[in-house]
């Protein structure tokens, strides 16, 4: 029997350890989620089940409480069958806990629940009525507190402190005070899920006849009922006259030779955490966020940061290069005079490229991370109103059906400062590579616009020499001609007109690659800016969502 309980008791420590460390990591994935009284509550739950755990269960802590006059120092003494509290009738006489120790030393035990005041008594204790067998109390360790009703607010905190560590509650009433408030409100009910390891003791029961204590049992058993304690042990004493202690008694030693008080206490301890748990985060699976709203931020984000702009200078950027590049000569110099899109958005890495292509082998790391600053005008009211839509739909979206404080976590994460988001943004079109494409037609164009150019201008020339000749009334020059055409005519007219037709063709050409150009730089910059997003709001949503997956599954490891 005893080899079958001992492997009962491994079974409940082992299970107790497992949802322990459940507990442990639910501690650290709460931390700033939870609400601040609940995370508290399962920190210290954790810490002192901890503890308790490492003083192991050779000993079985009783606590015995009650109000001033209820005559617990009295039954104190009458179960150590020694005179070892004061008793007072009116006053508070227990101003400390102190400890009778049944059978082995319990000081390691003792000075974790900070108890100076100890008695050393034998295991055995004999039976106060005639006839009654001999009990075993090795290992018990008895409390006697300070009355929990105290005019003295140290006396109430060390009531406090200690009905949070101990192992097993004796709640000791008297026939006058048991409906007391203050210990149904602030006691009774708080600590109805400890059932299993709480009695509670209708003392001075020699005050009554047999009928009012039949009667005011069955009144204590229907007030414990409304405290949710209906399964709780009730019993009558008189620690005067002697009636019920040994029944008290017995009760104590089974619970100190089972050994098991302090594990069902402190499994109860956790089912009150995981309880106050699942009401705070609720059992609704996280949502993700969506496709629909992660688009929907990045579109916003690609409008404070005038990605549209952006790309717009940059298809104009492309069309005035182009044109200085294969437009037809005598008339490039009227495109010098346009001013460049993207040297006044802060954004030309026409000369900047190539400098850093060539030196990035000479770069320091901590130059590579720097990133170049733009021009552009900080968000415009719009544009910031349009983010703060797509932010709160987010969270709309990824919230619907959590808990108030998970949603105000979400929103606290989803809610990025406006100065962060402006720097993000700037920073991701700056660091954009928007340097206009050179295609290798426009040197071609350009070669042959020259050629052009130069037919044109030794056609000129030759049309000019030849007016001097006539001029002078010299001979004529030799003129070659093709058709009935002169050649210098041919030249002439025709290196102007194919310029003009090569810069038309030219310009036509350019206007296409910049809308490519353009669109594909919408997209570059749609994408950085989606990265911008991702690490500002998505991922710190994310991960709220995770950590409120994982507490989910650890209340539901607790429970």
């Amino acid at each position: 029997m005893s080899t079958r309980s001992d492997r009962a008791s491994a079974r409940a420590i082992d299970d107790l350890d497992r949802r322990l460390q459940a507990l442990e990591e639910l501690v650290a994935v709460g931390e700033g989620r939870l609400p601040t009284d609940t995370h508290s509550r399962a920190a210290a739950t954790a810490r002192n089940a901890r503890a308790r755990l490492g003083h192991g269960g050779a000993h079985t802590v009783v606590a015995i409480a009650g109000s001033t006059g209820s005559g617990k120092s009295s039954l104190f003494n009458a179960i150590a069958a020694a005179d070892l509290s004061s008793v007072g009738i009116r006053r508070p006489t227990t101003s400390a806990a102190s400890a009778a120790v049944f059978g082995s030393e319990a000081d390691a035990l003792l000075d974790w629940l900070a108890v100076p005041r100890r008695h050393r008594l034998d295991g055995m204790r004999a039976a106060t009525t005639p006839g009654g067998a001999e009990l075993d109390l090795s290992g018990l360790v008895l409390l006697d507190l300070p009355d929990h009703d105290s005019t003295v607010a140290a006396h109430r905190a060390e009531v406090d402190r200690l009905v949070q560590v101990v192992d097993v509650f004796v709640w000791v009433v008297d026939p006058q005070k048991y409906a007391d408030a203050a210990l149904h409100d602030d006691y009774l009910a708080h600590f109805a899920g400890h059932s299993d390891v709480s009695m509670v003791v209708l003392n001075h029961a020699d005050v009554l006849d047999d009928n009012d204590r039949r009667r005011a049992l069955d009144d204590l058993r229907q007030l414990l009922v409304a405290d949710g304690m209906g399964d709780v042990r009730v019993m009558a004493t008189s620690a005067s006259t002697g009636h019920g202690v040994d029944q008290l008694v017995t009760e104590l030693a089974a619970q100190a030779s089972a050994r098991r008080a302090f594990v069902s206490r402190l499994a109860a301890d956790v089912d009150w955490v995981a309880s106050d748990v699942a009401t705070t985060i609720g059992a609704a699976p996280a949502a993700e966020v969506s496709r629909v709203a992660r688009r929907r931020l990045e579109l916003a984000f690609a409008d404070a940061a005038g990605v549209a702009p952006v790309a717009e200078a940059v298809g104009k950027a492309h069309r005035v290069r182009g044109s200085a590049a294969t437009g037809w000569p005598p008339a490039r110099w009227t495109v010098r005079l346009r001013p460049d899109p993207l040297r006044r958005l802060g954004l030309d890495r026409r000369s900047g490229a190539g400098r850093r292509r060539a030196g990035s082998a000479r770069k320091s790391a901590g130059d590579a991370a720097a990133v170049a600053r733009t021009s552009r005008a900080a968000p415009d009211a719009v544009a910031m109103a349009k983010v703060d839509n797509a932010l709160r739909a987010l969270v709309d979206d990824t919230s619907a059906g959590l808990p108030t404080a998970w949603r105000d976590g979400i929103t606290a994460a989803a809610t990025p400062s406006r100065a962060d988001v402006t720097d993000a943004l700037d920073r991701a079109v700056g660091a954009a590579d928007l340097a206009t494409e050179r295609p290798r037609w426009w040197r071609a164009a350009g070669s042959l616009q020259w050629l052009l150019a130069a037919a044109m201008v030794v056609g000129l020339a030759w049309l000019v020499a030849m007016g001097v000749v006539a001029w002078f009334g010299l001979p004529d020059l030799p003129v070659p001609h093709i058709g009935a055409l002169p050649l210098p005519t041919v030249l002439a007219l025709g290196g102007a007109l194919a310029g003009l037709l090569c810069a038309a063709a030219s310009r036509w050409i350019n206007a296409a690659g910049a809308r490519r150009r353009s669109a594909a730089i919408k997209r570059q910059l749609t994408r950085a800016v989606g990265v911008v997003a991702e690490e500002l709001v998505v991922g710190k949503v994310d991960a709220e969502l995770v950590a409120l997956r994982q507490l989910v599954d650890l209340a539901r490891r607790l429970a």
